[in-house]
């Protein structure tokens, strides 16, 4: 007859567990430590732990000081810089109402973050300095717009895109599309621009002329009896006119019927 079954493996689940008994026990003995209880136990060992002779402990001294909540403000990020534009780059307008639309950056204002794209979101704004025959009465001019609402267009394929910095062998540094790899063109050079020369002129304007005062009329018109006087007068003679030609429509029928 052979061996009963299961009985090499009876044997072997006996040795094991001769073999790994103590640390079961151990282990159920020890039981389940709490994730607190072992962050407390790893803290107090850190902080009572023997430093070695002659030794040098990386503990501070002195406390450090308590951080001033006034020295935690804002830093200002120039998000021109961080987006590698350019005045002269042509973008795309991503929202408003010139949404989809392309355009030329004309001047860039680093302090607001705000670029003014050539002939995108454009208001009226000012009446013409130097009106005349052929020209209009009211000017429109270009409003900034933030720029996260503007990305750079690929050259190849014409989408969005954004770009990275690059060296080259000659120490040169390129903008690199990420949608083709292509490098960026160089920005075109922009001239002057007629509405915002229009602009200056009526802000110089603007600043000459005399702005009249508000305030209490010069003349007292309330007070001058003159001013009454004379619209009494116009008043009685309007109504002798009414009267006039009422009498003499009233005569003139008469006169038919008879």
């Amino acid at each position: 007859r052979g061996p009963p079954a299961g009985g090499r493996a009876g044997r072997g689940g006996a040795m094991a567990f001769r073999l790994l008994g103590p640390r079961l026990a151990t282990m159920r003995v020890k039981g389940y430590v709490p994730f607190h209880r072992r962050i407390i136990e790893e803290a107090k060992t850190e902080r009572y732990r023997q430093v070695p002779f002659l030794d040098i402990s990386k503990e501070p001294s002195t406390r450090p000081p308590i951080p001033d909540p006034r020295k935690n403000r804002l830093e200002k990020i120039d998000l021109a810089k961080e987006m590698s534009v350019k005045v002269g780059d042509k973008v795309r307008v991503l929202f408003g109402a010139d949404k989809g639309k392309h355009g030329i950056i004309g001047r860039i204002l680093h302090g607001k973050n705000q670029v003014i794209v050539l002939g995108m979101n454009m208001k009226r704004s000012f009446w013409h300095p130097e009106p005349g025959p052929g020209k209009p009465s009211i000017m429109s001019v270009e409003c900034p717009i933030h720029i996260t609402n503007v990305i750079l267009v690929d050259p190849v394929t014409k989408q969005p895109t954004r770009v990275k910095r690059r060296y080259m062998m000659n120490g040169e540094c390129v903008r690199i599309s990420k949608v083709s790899g292509s490098a960026m063109p160089d920005p075109v050079p922009i001239g002057v621009n007629e509405r915002e020369v229009l602009w200056a002129k009526h802000e110089s304007q603007a600043l000459i002329q005399e702005k009249s005062r508000r305030g209490p009329l010069k003349e007292n018109v309330f007070g001058n009896r003159e001013h009454f006087k004379t619209l009494v007068r116009i008043v009685r003679t309007k109504e002798e006119v009414e009267a006039q030609s009422s009498a003499a429509q009233a005569r003139e029928e008469a006169q038919s019927l008879f």
